[in-house]
């Protein structure tokens, strides 16, 4: 067997397995966040974008306007990159800090990836229902608190008061976003 030929089969085993836990993820979320996959992270990296992509053309198709297409396929995936590697270092050090131990960042990256889902998903109707933003947040809040729970032994308590506090602020810059959105309207 050449090398060429063991590497296309170990690419279709390792597309078939990462179909096979989305699949099961997006069948059920909350029992999948439970015990997360221990992938690289370049594949991490390219789940993500990919879903981010998909999201964001998605929600540009919805709209009917080609820029936020092109938004969606090129500025969605670099922010949200960003923003997941803040989130995994908030949580990163808030257990150095708080919790006096270190987690694996690549475990706090994969939970951080898949706990975004829902808010990929519900973004994509936001531009005609804004609220629906917050509702995906919510749903990732959600996977958050049992994720940080079930694979980080972190206490329910902390879990559901620490994903609030991260709620609160999203909301208010949610909130702060609107409020601008309203005001250039009516200029």
């Amino acid at each position: 067997m050449s090398s060429i030929d063991r590497f296309e089969e170990n690419l279709k085993f390792k597309t078939k397995e990462t179909f096979g836990y989305l699949l099961r993820f997006a069948m059920n979320p909350i029992q999948e966040i439970k015990a997360l996959p221990h992938w690289g992270y370049k594949h991490l990296f390219l789940v993500h974008l990919i879903l981010s992509i998909a999201s964001g053309v998605l929600a540009g198709l919805v709209t009917l306007n080609y820029l936020n297409v092109l938004f969606g396929i090129f500025l969605l995936p670099v922010i949200s990159i960003v923003m997941i590697l803040i989130l995994t270092a908030f949580f990163y050090y808030y257990f150095q800090v708080f919790e006096r131990r270190t987690v694996p960042m690549q475990s706090l990256l994969t939970l951080i990836i898949f706990a975004n889902w829902p808010f990929f998903i519900f973004q994509i109707g936001s531009h005609y229902l804004p609220p629906l933003t917050l509702l995906g947040f919510a749903f990732t809040g959600l996977l958050l608190v049992v994720g940080l729970t079930k694979n980080f032994q972190l206490e329910k308590k902390k879990s559901i008061r620490l994903v609030l506090i991260l709620f609160s602020v999203i909301f208010l810059v949610w909130l702060w976003n609107q409020i601008d959105l309203r005001r250039m309207d009516r200029m």
